[in-house]
């Protein structure tokens, strides 16, 4: 009677709904001798209540599961990843395969279309400038000057591009777990302990703000 007692509706908030959602699962039993550990084993009933009150809001006759919620409203895929006998190793290699069936992500880094378009721009601007200099030139200079000029701006202009060419590969060659380490896993797991301490009815949104406010 309690657990039916509060009626729950989930919104759609498209300007944050992730691309990739990945639900762990895990028997109760571990889930509590975990809690135990980090918060104290005499946080027994303080668990169990925290649990109840998660089966009311997710698992409740006539109320979205996060699974279901994703799949049915958001129409994303989402995988159910249960985290019982694996290690670390194991879950980020089944994300990591999750995440990439579709092609790597960026990440916000720029596609090779944009890296290649914004080379192609540096590189006619650099020809705009160098034949507006090597005019003004022309009419100041005699042909030897102009061509040292032209020979200095050629290697210049050679070694920006080579600059540029080798800072794309190192992006290109940077392994997608050596990123989400570096960048990503630090952010998300100060997130989500931030999660469990506050317990906000809407972990999803909190966590999606903590992100950006903390990005």
């Amino acid at each position: 009677e309690e657990l039916q007692g509060k009626q729950y509706t989930r919104q759609l908030h498209e300007d944050i709904c992730p691309a990739f959602v990945v639900v762990t699962q895990a028997p109760r039993g571990l889930c509590e001798g975990r809690y135990m550990q980090s918060h104290g084993k005499d946080k027994a009933d303080e668990f169990r209540h925290k649990m109840d009150h998660y089966l009311e809001a997710n698992l409740t006759d006539g109320v979205h599961s996060l699974s279901d919620f994703f799949q049915d409203v958001a129409k994303s895929s989402v995988m159910n990843l249960p985290v019982a006998g694996k290690d670390d190793e194991d879950l980020f290699e089944s994300t990591r395969i999750y995440m990439e069936r579709e092609g790597r992500p960026f990440n916000y880094l720029p596609t090779e279309a944009e890296v290649a378009s914004e080379i192609l721009a540096k590189r006619e601007a650099l020809r705009k400038a160098e034949n507006e200099a090597a005019a003004a030139g022309a009419d100041l200079e005699g042909k030897g000057a102009v061509q040292q000029s032209e020979t200095r701006r050629q290697a210049e202009r050679m070694a920006i591009i080579s600059k540029h060419l080798k800072e794309h590969q190192q992006l290109r060659d940077t392994p997608v777990r050596e990123y989400l380490m570096e960048y990503m896993i630090p952010s998300l797991t100060e997130g989500l302990i931030e999660v469990c301490k506050v317990m906000p009815d809407n972990p999803t949104d909190y966590l999606a703000k903590y992100l950006e406010e903390h990005a």
